[in-house]
């Protein structure tokens, strides 16, 4: 797989789309060993690395979990493979009520999406899937939290493939984003948002 050349981690950040039209790809073990390698380069609480990935590529397999979303996402059927992200509480820092393992696990999918985008891929994290179903079919026990399902896939821009008027609006344009001053703040949050109100009603840029 080549890399997308001379793209600085701004360039990166600002590629990466979770487009829905996708095409398939050839998968091999360098591919597969460059995604496997970078999740293990993520931060974690104590560096307990408490998350855990199965990724799906067998064709028998892949029409298995298809089943296993809703039709709002049969775009899914395009990714070639298929990658269930997965952890618990246990595995990772539990302080003053605070639980960091979806914190960290969310840090691998980060790296996880972004080393796809430089490899010329669209990884695109789901939401709506049947989650006892999806964990039998990858062998997750079940007292792990099946946190999301990534499809992965090239980019189709040319053929029709069938989605809602707003998934395919979203293909066009990269969905609005709320404004840096709408989402951070310096020194006090509710001092700058009281002294500022006029200049957050721009919610989005």
């Amino acid at each position: 797989m080549t890399n997308i050349d001379s793209m600085n981690f701004t360039e990166l950040v600002s590629k990466r789309r979770a487009y829905r039209k996708l095409k398939p790809f050839d998968i091999n073990a360098d591919l597969l060993q460059e995604l496997l390698k970078i999740t293990s380069l993520a931060p974690s609480c104590e560096n307990n690395q408490p998350w855990r990935f199965v990724f799906v590529y067998n064709d028998e397999q892949l029409q298995s979990m298809y089943k296993v979303f809703p039709n709002k996402n049969k775009w899914v059927e395009n990714a070639s493979l298929i990658v269930g992200v997965f952890s618990k509480q246990e595995l990772d820092c539990s302080i003053d009520d605070r639980d960091y393992y979806l914190f960290d696990t969310g840090i691998a999918v980060a790296y996880l999406m972004l080393r796809a985008t430089e490899m010329g891929l669209v990884a695109h994290p789901t939401s709506y899937y049947d989650e006892g179903e999806a964990k039998k079919i990858m062998g997750i026990p079940e007292d792990m939290q099946l946190i999301t399902i990534i499809a992965i896939g090239k980019h189709e821009d040319t053929k029709k493939i069938e989605l809602s008027p707003e998934q395919e609006e979203a293909e066009l344009v990269r969905p609005k984003r709320f404004s840096i001053q709408y989402l951070n703040y310096l020194g006090n949050y509710v001092e700058e948002y009281e002294e500022n109100k006029k200049r957050f009603e721009r919610v989005f840029d």
